[in-house]
């Protein structure tokens, strides 16, 4: 059997956008001469579109799309995620489904079990589980047909399961010749290998072929890496898609022969990818063309800068430096290196004159030296802020935000001024992975000039003030925070890997915190590469008396 892979970019309720890379897909598989073209889990809606499942006409006109492209699979048959509406009289109003098409004909559909609701997923929210399984005759062999979640719950290769039953498993035991899954599965740190491995280890031990077709693009802030595979029946990958762009590749299912492309295994490298994608798909579909940043001479923002230029193009990016009275003049210095070694515009609007009109308006005080000042540093931030968004009202650019998730995490950040923004760009990713990717960016030459990677990180809020008066050093808090959001580990779980207990209590509670939680409810969409991340992947109230407390 020949087969096509159409690893395509969809976007939520763009129907004919979605038909027409689906029928792109089509279309190159009956130039491949192939028997099976097969696309995303949901991929003719938009696997994102959440409560827009719920609206009555939505549901209605569910299977409308379909129409246009079953008429384009004259002398193919077509595996294609879409939405379908629910013939019962109770539960869900739609089925997650993949209507299998032959010669422009709806053979039937497979309807997902297994409905996820961890991390950023909330299928039993929108979808009616399917009761049952069947296999698709196809010539001489059978395919049996399992959406996403349904092929994830293999026994033999998960050590801890959320599900007591397997469909994937169940349509193997039918009979099944070929095994295809469609996916809508998101990107998280070393999450490519671990899909590698256990879509060959499901082929090598069911002794037929595998084809795992995964969406690709940023929508909102979850992003999906594509980087869909096919193996054989001895487990071998004959085919791998490549990650973070669209792809339609075609592979004949007895050809024994590996695949040349392997996925990269550099985390950091994966990463970087990973955020300029979610970059760009963020700007292109919601129709913005430029960018802007507030530019501090700080690591973060020298982060955001570089990531924006590689997403959109220098010369669509504005950097806005906006130096206050308790700014150094390196970090003047070092923006303005930066911005030449990128190639992008800048403008300077400094924030003196208002500040020191507001400080006496108000009567505040300025800042002493190693005194706490939060309304004056605020106010500081909140300037910046307004600027940031006139600009962006006024050019119609997009803000980008440039807080890091260690601070987000323990609230070290300014409401309505440096969590301003339509998107935040690195509000996933820790202090030191905001090192280690500056450092991945100067790798081949300096983008981001070595004073800025190398200096004591400050808001420069006020006079001799740094980072680490407030918090932790990143070394030791990252850690922490790792284990306690990516793994959900218990504060003695983390103690127990060699962590300091009243630090770790320390940390949790301020991460718990509702004044932070409650900053944290109004960030911009954050672009999201890790697991149970700040946003939709983790939930929690603002409202709570809950406090870790070590055990007496």
């Amino acid at each position: 059997m020949r087969v096509t892979i159409g690893q395509i970019n969809t976007t939520n309720g763009e129907y004919e956008g979605n038909a027409a890379g689906i029928i792109r897909a089509i279309e190159q598989g009956k130039k491949d001469g192939s028997d099976l073209v097969v696309v995303p889990e949901v991929a003719v809606q938009g696997y994102t579109s959440f409560d827009w499942f719920l609206d009555r006409d939505i549901v209605r006109g569910a299977l409308e799309p379909l129409n246009r492209i079953i008429a384009a699979t004259e002398g193919i048959t077509a595996i294609v995620g879409t939405v379908r509406p629910s013939d019962r009289p109770t539960g869900r109003k739609l089925f997650n489904s993949a209507a299998v098409i032959r010669n422009q004909r709806l053979v039937g559909f497979a309807d997902k079990t297994l409905l996820p609701e961890y991390d950023v997923f909330d299928d039993p929210r929108y979808f009616e589980p399917a009761r049952e399984r069947h296999l698709f005759n196809f010539e001489n062999c059978k395919i049996g047909v399992a959406v996403c979640e349904d092929f994830w719950n293999d026994k033999t290769f998960w050590k801890e399961r959320l599900y007591a039953n397997d469909p994937a498993d169940e349509l193997i035991e039918l009979g099944a010749g070929v095994l295809v899954s469609i996916n809508a599965s998101p990107f998280n740190k070393g999450k490519m290998g671990q899909r590698c491995a256990m879509v060959s280890h499901r082929a090598r031990l069911a002794g037929l072929p595998v084809v795992f077709v995964n969406l690709v693009g940023g929508n909102d802030g979850i992003i999906f890496d594509g980087a869909s595979i096919v193996a054989d029946a001895e487990g071998k990958i004959i085919l791998q898609a490549p990650p973070f762009e669209e792809f339609i590749g075609t592979v004949d299912l007895d050809c024994g022969v590996a695949d040349i492309y392997c996925l990269p295994g550099d985390d950091v490298e994966t990463i970087r990818r990973a955020l300029v994608l979610g970059i760009r798909d963020y700007a292109r579909k919601n129709r913005f063309a430029t960018a802007l940043l507030g530019l501090s001479g700080g690591i973060d923002s020298a982060l955001v800068a570089a990531l924006a230029c590689e997403a959109l193009g220098p010369e669509n990016v504005l950097a806005v430096m906006m130096p206050s009275p308790y700014s150094s003049r390196s970090s003047i210095d070092d923006s303005l290196a930066l911005v030449g070694n990128l190639g992008m515009k800048v403008v300077e609007h400094p924030i003196n004159s208002a500040f020191d009109v507001l400080t006496k308006e108000l009567k505040l005080p300025p800042p002493a030296v190693g005194s706490s000042s939060t309304a004056v540093e605020n106010l500081q931030s909140r300037l910046r802020g307004n600027i940031l968004m006139t600009i962006s009202n006024a050019e119609g650019r997009i803000l980008l935000s440039t807080g890091n998730k260690s601070e987000l995490a323990l609230g070290y950040c300014t409401l309505y001024g440096d969590t301003n923004g339509g998107l935040a760009v690195i509000g996933d990713l820790l202090k030191t992975e905001v090192y280690a990717l500056a450092r991945h960016y100067n790798r081949e030459r300096e983008i981001i000039p070595a004073a800025i990677i190398e200096k004591r990180p400050s808001a420069e809020l006020a006079p001799d003030q740094y980072d680490d008066q407030s918090l932790p050093p990143y070394d030791r808090l990252d850690p922490i925070l790792t284990m306690y959001f990516e793994q959900k580990a218990t504060p003695e779980e983390i103690i127990a890997c060699g962590n300091d207990a009243e630090l770790v209590y320390d940390i949790l509670n301020r991460v718990e915190s509702p004044a932070n939680e409650f900053k944290r409810r109004q960030l911009p969409p954050t672009l999201i590469i890790s697991r149970n991340a700040i946003g939709l992947g983790r939930r929690r109230p603002v409202t709570h008396h809950y406090r870790r407390k070590p055990p007496q």
